[in-house]
Order: C-alpha cells, then sequence, then structure tokens
C-alpha cells in the first residue's frame, strides 16, 4: 500500500505531513518502531520509521544523518512523534527531506506509536491476504486455461480482459506467437523495431516493466509496456502491454506475473517437445550417414516425416563453432557447458528458421558439434549454387551480429540419389576440415579443394617429400615453438593473400609481429615472398603438407 494510504488510517489521521510531499506515493511494505542509536542498520527498503527520537535528541546532526541514510536506502518515509523528547523538527532537516522527497511526517500526542503501528501492519496484512487471493485466482483461471487444451492464444485473450488493454505475446526471435482481438496490428508493426532496439539494448533479464514512450501523434496507443517471460533453460518471450498501464497497481502486475508464471510452462512443455522431436530428427540422420539404414525404400519411409523427398538432388552443408572450445576453458565447466547448449539450441533455432524461409526443401540435423543442413533441388547448378552461397553468408553475417557466434561452412557436391547422402556428408565435412586447416574463421569453402588433393594423391610421396622440403627449407620440419608459429604466420598470410592487418586479426598478434615473422621465414627460405610464382609455390607446398603431413614427416634418424 501507499504511504498516503497509511496516512488515511484513523491513528494517522492528525498526522501531519511537514516535508517531502512528492514522496507520499513511496510503497509501505512494513512498520518498524525503533529508537536504538544505530536504528538505519534494521531498517529495510520500503518501510515506514516511527520513531520518538529519544535516542537522538541531544546529537542535533543525528536526524540529519538518519534521514539521509533512510532516503539512500529507499524507505518509505519517517513518522516523528514532537513533543515529547524533541520539540521541533530542525528546518534544515525538513529542506534535505523536500530535496530527497523523503516523507517526514509529525504525529501528535493523541495516540501511541504502539497503536499507530498495529493498525498499520493490520491494514498491510490485510492487503496482502487479498493480494494473495486475487492472485490465486487469476493463477488458477490461466491454469484451467491450459488444462483444458487452450494454448498462448486463450491465456492472452485472457490477460487483455483482465487488464482491458491489448496484448501481444513475443518469442525471444520477436516472432508473434498470439495476440488478443483488439489489438491494433498497423499500430503494433510501426514500434516493432523500436522494440527490437530496446530489448538488444537493455538488460532484461529480470521481471520488470518497461514503459516507453510512442512517437508520433493521431494514435491509439501513447505507450506500451515490455514484460520479459523468463523459463529455467533461457528467455523465451514477452508480453507487450498496449496503452497507459496501471504497472505500480498490486492486480495490474499480479496479473501479468500469474500469467508470465503459466507462459512460461508452456513455453517450457513445448521446448521439451521440440528437443524430443529434435533427437528422433537428427538419430535418423546419424543412421542415414553411418550406413544403419539398408535400403533407399527404407531412407523414403523414415525421411517421409522430414519431408526427405527422393525426386530431388541433395547438397549437404556442414557448419561449426569456430569459438567452440572456448567454453571448455571456463573455471566452471558446468556453467560453461550450459550455456553451450544454450547457444547451440539458439543457433539450430535461428538456421532453422532463416534457411528453410531462403532455400526450399531445407532440413537442418545435428551431429555431434556440427549442425549438417540437407537442401534438396529439381536440379542444382551454378545459379543454385550462387543462391546457396548468398544465404550462407546472409546467414553468417546474422549469426556473427546478433548471437556474436563465428561460424564456418563446408559444401559437399550435389548427390544424385538417397543413398548419396552419406558421401556428400562426408564431402561437406571435408570441406569444412580443410578450411580449419588453412587457418581461415568465418569462411564458407566448397568440397571442389578435395578434387585438387586427389590429384595430388597421384604423385608419388617421394617426389612431394622432396619438393616440400626444397621449397620450405629450414621450416619444412620446425623443431621448436618459433618455427612452428613461423610456418603458422606464413601459412595464414599466404591465405589471406599477403595482407598484414589480416593475418594479425586473425592470429590475434600486433602487425609487427607478422612483420617481423614474414622477415624472418624469406631469411630462412631465402627468398622474397613478393611475386606470384613464389607465393604459389610456398601454397601449394603448405597445402600438400595439410593433406599429406603424416606421410611427409621427415624420417627418425
Amino acid at each position: 500500500m501507499r504511504l498516503q494510504d497509511v496516512l488515511n488510517l484513523p491513528t494517522f489521521q492528525e498526522a501531519t505531513v511537514v516535508a517531502g510531499e512528492n514522496g507520499l506515493s513511496n510503497q509501505v511494505q512494513s512498520v518498524n518502531l525503533m529508537d536504538a542509536p544505530d536504528i538505519i542498520d534494521y531498517l529495510t527498503n520500503n518501510q515506514l520509521l516511527l520513531t520518538t527520537a529519544y535516542s537522538i535528541k541531544n546529537n542535533p546532526n543525528a536526524l540529519m544523518k538518519l534521514v539521509k541514510q533512510m532516503a539512500k536506502q529507499g524507505c518509505a518515509g519517517l513518522g516523528l512523534k514532537t513533543k515529547r523528547f524533541i520539540d521541533e523538527i530542525p528546518t534544515n532537516v525538513l529542506q534535505k527531506a523536500n530535496e530527497l522527497n523523503f516523507p517526514i511526517i509529525e504525529i501528535p500526542l493523541n495516540y501511541s506509536l504502539g497503536e499507530m503501528l498495529n493498525e498499520a501492519l493490520g491494514c498491510i496484512l490485510k492487503e496482502r491476504t487479498h493480494e494473495l487471493d486475487y492472485a490465486l485466482n487469476i493463477h488458477r483461471e490461466f491454469t484451467n486455461i491450459v488444462i483444458s487444451g487452450g494454448g498462448f492464444s486463450n491465456i492472452i485473450e485472457s490477460l487483455a480482459s483482465i487488464l482491458k488493454l491489448p496484448v501481444i505475446l513475443l518469442n525471444y526471435r520477436l516472432d508473434i506467437m498470439a495476440y488478443s482481438h483488439n489489438i491494433d496490428k498497423d499500430a503494433f508493426f510501426e514500434i516493432y523495431w523500436y522494440i527490437h532496439e530496446r530489448i538488444h539494448h537493455e538488460d532484461l533479464d529480470i521481471y520488470k516493466v518497461l514503459t516507453l514512450p510512442r512517437e508520433g501523434k493521431g494514435n491509439e496507443f501513447t505507450e506500451f509496456s515490455i514484460y520479459p517471460i523468463n523459463t529455467t533453460n533461457q528467455q523465451k518471450g514477452y508480453i507487450i502491454i498496449f496503452g497507459k498501464t496501471l504497472a505500480t497497481a498490486s492486480p495490474f502486475t499480479l496479473a501479468i506475473e500469474q500469467a508470465a508464471n503459466v507462459i512460461s510452462f508452456e513455453f517450457m512443455k513445448l521446448h521439451a517437445l521440440e528437443q524430443h522431436s529434435r533427437r528422433l530428427k537428427n538419430e535418423f540422420f546419424a543412421d542415414l550417414v553411418e550406413g544403419a539404414i539398408p535400403s533407399e525404400e527404407e531412407i523414403i519411409n523414415r525421411g517421409k516425416a522430414y519431408h526427405l523427398k527422393k525426386s530431388l538432388q541433395y547438397i549437404c552443408i556442414t557448419c561449426k563453432l569456430d569459438d567452440a572450445s572456448d567454453f571448455y576453458h571456463d573455471t566452471h565447466p558446468l556453467q560453461a557447458e550450459k550455456e553451450m547448449s544454450l547457444r547451440r539450441d539458439r543457433i539450430y533455432e535461428m538456421v532453422e528458421s532463416m534457411l528453410t524461409k531462403q532455400l526450399e526443401n531445407s532440413i537442418v540435423f545435428t551431429k555431434g558439434d556440427l549442425f549438417t543442413i540437407l537442401v534438396g533441388f529439381d536440379f542444382y547448378n551454378e545459379e543454385k549454387e550462387r543462391i546457396v552461397l548468398e544465404a550462407l553468408t546472409e546467414l553468417q553475417t546474422d549469426l556473427y551480429h546478433t548471437i556474436d557466434s563465428a561460424m564456418s561452412f563446408g559444401i559437399s557436391n550435389y548427390s544424385e540419389n538417397l543413398k548419396e547422402i552419406p558421401t556428400s556428408y562426408q564431402e561437406a565435412v571435408d570441406a569444412l576440415r580443410a578450411g580449419y586447416r588453412e587457418n581461415k574463421r568465418r569462411f564458407i569453402k566448397s568440397y571442389r579443394i578435395k578434387e585438387l588433393a586427389e590429384i595430388y594423391k597421384t604423385i608419388p610421396t617421394q617426389k612431394l617429400k622432396e619438393f616440400y622440403k626444397s621449397t620450405l627449407r629450414d621450416l619444412a620440419y620446425p623443431k621448436d615453438k618459433e618455427k612452428e608459429d613461423l610456418v603458422q604466420t606464413l601459412s595464414v598470410f599466404l591465405n589471406n593473400n599477403c595482407q598484414i592487418a589480416e593475418t594479425a586479426k586473425i592470429l590475434f598478434i600486433h602487425r609487427n609481429t607478422v612483420i617481423y615473422r614474414i622477415k624472418k621465414c624469406e631469411e630462412l627460405l631465402g627468398l622474397e615472398i613478393k611475386g606470384s610464382d613464389e607465393t604459389l609455390r610456398l601454397r601449394t607446398a603448405l597445402f600438400i603438407h595439410s593433406i599429406f603431413n603424416k606421410r611427409l614427416e621427415k624420417p627418425a634418424n
């Protein structure tokens, strides 16, 4: 209840507000009666203190200090019984209370502080009991909706009826999950991007209502509120309330809280069903690529649930978080594992949402730490390949900017029939590995690199060793950390078109360090890394080593 409501009680009616009138709307959650010298240590937020000021009667500065401390601590107000131990409240104390909007109430001698305390606490208890009863009834109403088979739409409609305001429910991606019948969709979409910006720039980890101004004139709604819904696994949605809210009123807040509680359970139930469905889908894909499904007919039958079609040519795309291993360097492995799991769920949903909109006949799976996408085409050609690359580039950029996730992609050749999908999967994995061997990040690599590797495999190993040793000289078989760093820097430098700044960025070192290492490489190689012939020869040697590193190892003496 508000402090103003307390002052309307019979025992408070002759009390006088002598300072801080602007704070009379402060909430009073409890009342305290104390005259201890260290009273501030026992006071809490939204608490009203009643005192005779006995402990500070001989200390003029103590009252000023108490008022400052109570205002800072968020207390509701201070009730002082004068004409007993202090005749009047000092003027400087009243001035400070007015500056702080902290109410000071002068209490007459008519009632004892005990009587005033009991009446105030009784009124607060009565109000709390009423709030609890109201919350239970509201919760029962929302729970009955769920039990009877009603979903998000019924809950939101009921909440809108209780609040007498239009309501929209969004998921964490800001997709509309449900809305009340009286919503003005045009008005909502006008402010959609404003909501988008606020949600991504404000801390909404806890339940709280934000009232935001509505720009423009001639609109029915001048403001709206955002109420975040959280579950045990991750933030899952927002309740948007249109119109002027009564956020400080308990019935209003309780109704939203109860709706949010029921919706959060619905989100968790939906999440559990999605996880179960996703697990079955991933088990099918694992059986498919591991050759555990013996016939094409069985592949077709099991794949029907995921819209796998015999008539289409499929390419396989694998993608992986570039920095996934960083999560396991944390000092709290369980927390790191949980965060990684939540992050992977978010990525899966974004990949599925974005690619299925841009690439028809897309199916998303996960296998180990890889996200895998099968994309079907009536006929796969260069134009279709261009469309795929554009879609992946857009997805890669959105993932990086939206959830700070650097992802790399490997793309296979197309498969003529469903039984060739395991081969396509392996090609996509090989393409992804090839990019990582070249120390690349945030790349999109097609399987064509494998064709070059196959050509090199036709050359005798001894010839490859001779070429490798004659090209890299002292760097061919680095014996210490310094030379290993030189080889790594040289590889990244060549793969990034000899760009010093880009090399430094990828290796997280200073550009001067890159310059020093490249000059050191030139000294050991006996050449200047400038011309196309020199760079091609070095790139070829390093590529050969990445493909045949075991076969090119220097024999033991």
